[in-house]
């Protein structure tokens, strides 16, 4: 993720999260957490505002740092099982969510419990700062749009999984995918909103990309070719761009238009991390490497 400061870019590596200096690339600070999970479960998020970051904390806990002297703020704990993402959705408010089904509202300042709302195991996270909406998806295809003040549930649907189009995973990737190499389904794994802020563009197990309409959950659009898991997904407005990356080794640009695939990057290993979108360049990490790729 971009750090607060603008001159950063950050990744999460279990009890590390590591900074790289945009200007130079090199890898400028490491700071220490108590996470415990290595590979990370946890989606770094932050708050530019005021300098905030949430990172994981413990086994199925996660905190809020002040990023300037890396202070713990608070930190929060009540989900049964490790947390996938958080989001700073108001200067006082927190908002996460986890595979035991859960979407927590906390307390910023004081990791207070306000509500919860139940559904379905729960990985990815998407708020609409605009609009004080917040999305939510994970297993069975499900999506559920909240009002992020309150939790209140304003839509609620179900992606059924479909049947994708891409070449055949290679030996070498199934090595390295393991017994998953051949297991789809139709768990949504990562959330971001459209730019028109009423759909969303969500990443699968079925190794599809949807841009799907965030009330009714009508699909508008599928980009195929992935040929594994589709783990995360960024938008750039300026460019019309849809970034996704893939367990299967590649990062994909498609045009947000069109179904049309611009440019496929095979960045050398299935273990991917997220992808960050800063300037011209898509970052992502690939073990234990970030990768820089010019946008097209």
């Amino acid at each position: 993720m971009p750090w607060p400061d603008g001159r950063h870019v950050a990744a999460n590596a279990g009890k590390h999260i590591f900074l790289w200096d945009l200007a130079t690339g090199e890898c400028s600070r490491v700071l220490e957490t108590s996470a415990i999970h290595q590979p990370p479960m946890f989606r770094l998020a932050c708050e530019p505002v005021l300098g905030r970051v949430l990172g994981s904390h413990k086994l199925r806990e996660f905190a809020l740092w002040d990023s300037t002297d890396w202070r713990r703020l608070q930190a929060f704990a009540g989900h049964g099982e490790p947390v996938r993402a958080a989001e700073v959705i108001a200067e006082d408010r927190v908002l996460s969510v986890s595979g035991d089904g859960f979407a927590l509202l906390w307390d910023a300042w004081t990791g207070e419990l306000l509500r919860r709302f139940e559904t379905s195991p729960l990985y990815a996270l998407a708020q609409s700062p605009a609009h004080g909406l917040v999305a939510v998806g994970g297993g069975k295809g499900a999506i559920t749009l909240l009002d992020g003040p309150t939790l209140e549930v304003r839509a609620s649907f179900q992606l059924p999984m479909a049947t994708a189009r891409h070449a055949p995973l290679s030996e070498e990737r199934q090595r390295q995918l393991g017994i998953v190499w051949n297991r789809p389904s139709n768990t949504i794994e990562a959330l971001t909103w459209h730019p028109d802020g009423e759909h969303l563009i969500c990443g699968s197990w079925d190794f599809i990309a949807r841009m799907v309409h965030s009330h009714t959950g009508h699909v508008v659009r599928e980009w195929h070719g992935h040929a594994h898991w589709v783990e995360s997904v960024a938008v750039d407005p300026r460019r019309g761009l849809l970034c996704t990356s893939s367990s299967d080794g590649t990062v994909r640009f498609w045009s947000l238009d069109s179904t049309e695939c611009l440019a496929v990057h095979d960045v050398g290993h299935a273990d991917l991390g997220g992808l960050c979108l800063i300037g011209d360049s898509l970052y992502v990490t690939v073990r234990s490497e970030l990768v820089v790729i010019p946008l097209p």
